[in-house]
């Protein structure tokens, strides 16, 4: 090579870093191909969209698809198995996957069952560090979400600049002008809701991030050093018995654990249907494994004294919750609730037994779940 060559070789910029998306969907394609088209219009200039398709009882996987043939063009579109993503692909594939441009790569992935957003998660995460060639981060998204576009962009600058391993974003409402979440999560408040109040306030700071317990489940940012050392130390990344809800508290309790800590970037915007894809956060599937993992984190996480507080305080509310749908005459509501208490003492978890019976008196659009 001539000293002119060496001299351009020397000075070529180094490559973004890469971002594996993880977007789950279960009978929820009209959500999903919003989000996708969200992610197509992304300025982050090296990223893979992984769809994890939970066993839909509807033709979410056909819609996606056909998405996908009609909007890459001469991009690159890998169809996996659950057991094929898990051992990380076809390796010509995934070479041919690798050659094409960022908004052009998609791999849908197509489980054998439903193991809801935790082992939905955890297909994605495994499939994405088996890869040839694996990212350097995992961006964990919810499918009833939509991006601005610059977002990934702004994740991945606070990420540089604040050297934390989980970088969450601020969350608003389908309208822009509602926030759902732009502040910090308590690690210990949560338990306590609706006591206290589990969304504190952002510090006051010229810095476009700020330090929090946990970042919102919905739109996170993790390293994929993190997901390693976690998944080395547990077995898992996220505990595939929680299924849906409160798995990000006990994750980030065990990131905190091995040194990994966790911002929110102020500029970094996800639109989010909150809930909607999953019928809403009052439902009997939300109340179910919203009331049991809440038990079961609690005393995973909790030190003695605020777990027997919270046993104490809980008995109370989750009364209070039955009582309310009762009087409602919201009869599976209640009973979600109370079966969700007792199976949590009985430490039965996985899939609610009443889960697709549920989902399919509502429609089920749950891509979440």
């Amino acid at each position: 090579m001539d000293e002119a060559g060496k001299s351009r070789r020397e000075s070529d910029p180094a490559p973004a870093p890469g971002v594996g998306i993880c977007v789950l969907n279960w009978n929820g394609w009209r959500d999903t191909l919003e989000c996708l088209e969200s992610l197509r219009k992304q300025d982050y200039p090296n990223r893979l969209v992984i769809v994890v398709d939970n066993h839909s009882q509807n033709e979410s996987a056909k819609k996606i698809c056909s998405w996908a043939k009609t909007n890459l063009g001469g991009g690159a579109y890998n169809d996996y198995t659950g057991e094929a993503a898990r051992a990380g692909g076809d390796e010509f594939d995934e070479g041919i996957l690798s050659a094409v441009k960022s908004p052009d790569r998609l791999v849908l992935i197509r489980n054998e069952e439903n193991t809801g957003f935790t082992g939905g998660c955890n297909t994605a995460i495994e499939y994405a560090l088996k890869r040839p060639n694996p990212p350097d981060y995992i961006f964990l998204l919810n499918n009833d979400a939509t991006l601005e576009s610059d977002c990934l962009t702004r994740l991945m600058e606070v990420a540089k600049e604040s050297g934390a391993a989980i970088v969450g974003a601020v969350l608003l409402d389908e309208s822009g002008r509602k926030a759902i979440f732009n502040g910090r999560i308590s690690m210990l408040r949560q338990f306590f809701t609706p006591i206290v109040d589990w969304h504190l306030p952002p510090p006051a700071t010229t810095k476009d991030y700020w330090p929090t317990d946990c970042a919102h489940g919905g739109a996170m940012l993790v390293s994929s050093g993190a997901l390693r050392a976690i998944g080395k130390a547990r077995g898992e990344y996220l505990r595939a018995g929680l299924f849906m809800y409160h798995e990000g508290a006990e994750f980030h309790h065990h990131a905190a654990r091995l040194g990994y800590r966790a911002v929110v970037a102020k500029r970094a915007v996800v639109l989010h249907k909150n809930a909607r894809s999953s019928g809403g956060t009052e439902n009997p599937l939300a109340y179910y494994y919203s009331e049991r993992n809440r038990i079961v984190v609690a005393n995973a996480v909790l030190p003695f004294g605020w777990k027997a507080l919270f046993h104490l305080v809980n008995l109370p509310l989750i009364s209070a919750r039955i009582l309310k749908n009762v009087v409602r005459r919201r009869w599976a509501e209640a009973r979600a609730i109370l079966e969700g208490f007792g199976d949590a003492y009985r430490g039965r978890l996985g899939k609610w037994r009443r889960h697709d019976e549920q989902g399919a008196a509502r429609g089920a659009g749950a891509g979440d779940v």
